[in-house]
């Protein structure tokens, strides 16, 4: 691979991945156990949580909502994390840019796109 395009990618990748961190680290923490692993933080309680009150129950219930909604996008945000992390280590191995499934080379095209792709679009698994 032309150098200039793997620093032109790698450089992307690491972008990428520094942003991904500061999205996730804004409503979850890292698990310190787990490798890649973060865990999104409830929404902090109202004082009026301790009521049975309509509007504590509706407070309650909306606290709920977006954790649910958090937990998602965690979920969403950790896929495309480890995805960029697998990328980077695959550059730091020298195998960066080669279809796993027939080791040919990726297309520029497709790595612009998405730099963290592992397959060519011929072997892409369907999601």
């Amino acid at each position: 691979m032309d150098p200039k395009l793997l620093h032109e990618l790698t450089s992307a990748l690491e972008t990428e991945q520094a942003r991904l961190e500061g999205e996730l680290s804004s409503f979850a923490a890292r698990d310190p156990k787990v490798r890649g692993d973060w865990h999104a933080r409830f929404p902090p309680r109202s004082p009026h949580e301790a009521s049975s009150s309509h509007s504590a129950q509706d407070e309650q219930a909306d606290l709920e909502e977006e954790f649910a909604t958090e937990l998602a996008q965690e979920q969403s945000l950790e896929s495309r994390l480890a995805e960029v992390g697998r990328a980077l280590e695959r550059i730091g191995k020298n195998e960066y840019g080669r279809c796993r499934a027939c080791a040919q080379p990726i297309p520029e095209m497709r790595l612009r796109a998405n730099p963290a792709a592992d397959y060519d679009i011929a072997h892409q698994p369907k999601a």
